[in-house]
């Protein structure tokens, strides 16, 4: 018998993917919204990318979260544009649309069985979180995406680092989850709480700084569905 009593969850390329053809349309968007036509779209596009890979990295090293209209700043600065130009309404215009093409071109989980497999763990009463970094996206919009995949039944709670203002591998970011991990459960120690991620060190190591057992997850050598099914669902 399992001696796991709850299963903390990654997000991006744990349970989901973004659609092929998203950041292409958005990095058209952030073009065309801020009159950056004089750069070839492919210069736009690579810049987007840099931020997100920037910022992504800074909030694994700080544990902070650079806020999503910051990251827009930094791709026009990076754009030679002059920040001071740019009204903060216009930001969350623009996120609006971007949040609107999300849903145009939503992504794809990356298991087929995910829906039955959290039902599972929550029929044996292993409660289940999300513990997500966020960037160009945020929580706001995954915990819309959430609910339209009738996700949101299946989690007790979901954690965005937009929202809480820490990154994992932050122990904030885990500290936050075991808080409210505890209060589904009786006298719940961090060994019987199990964290699944694709970030070896935002998801695996944060983790067992606080005691939590995780393991690394990815669709081609370690897929999700085996684990649960080997150390939780006996299925296998």
């Amino acid at each position: 018998m399992s001696s796991i009593r709850h299963v903390s969850f990654d997000l991006w390329m744990t349970l989901i993917r973004s659609h092929a053809s998203y950041k292409a349309k958005r990095a058209d968007l952030f073009r065309s919204f801020f009159s950056l036509e004089a750069f070839a779209p492919e210069k736009v596009a690579a810049v987007v990318r840099e931020a997100d890979v920037l910022i992504n990295n800074m909030n694994e090293i700080t544990g902070r979260n650079v806020h999503t209209f910051e990251m827009y700043l930094l791709c026009l600065h990076l754009l030679g544009i002059d920040i001071k130009s740019v009204h903060p309404d216009k930001l969350e215009e623009f996120y609006s649309l971007s949040e609107a093409l999300f849903f145009q071109y939503p992504p794809l989980p990356l298991y087929t069985d995910t829906t039955q497999l959290l039902a599972a763990l929550h029929r044996q009463g292993i409660t289940t979180n999300l513990l997500s970094n966020t960037g160009f996206i945020q929580g706001r919009t995954l915990r819309k995406l959430m609910t339209q995949w009738g996700w949101d039944t299946l989690f007790a709670f979901q954690l965005y680092s937009d929202e809480t203002g820490c990154s994992k591998p932050d122990v904030q970011m885990f500290n936050r989850m075991l808080d409210k991990a505890a209060m589904l459960h009786t006298a719940l120690a961090p060994g019987a709480v199990w964290h699944l991620g694709d970030n070896q060190i935002a998801d695996v190591q944060g983790a067992q700084r606080l005691g939590i057992s995780a393991t690394l997850t990815d669709i081609t050598h370690n897929p999700l569905n085996k684990l649960l099914n080997e150390r939780c669902l006996c299925l296998t």
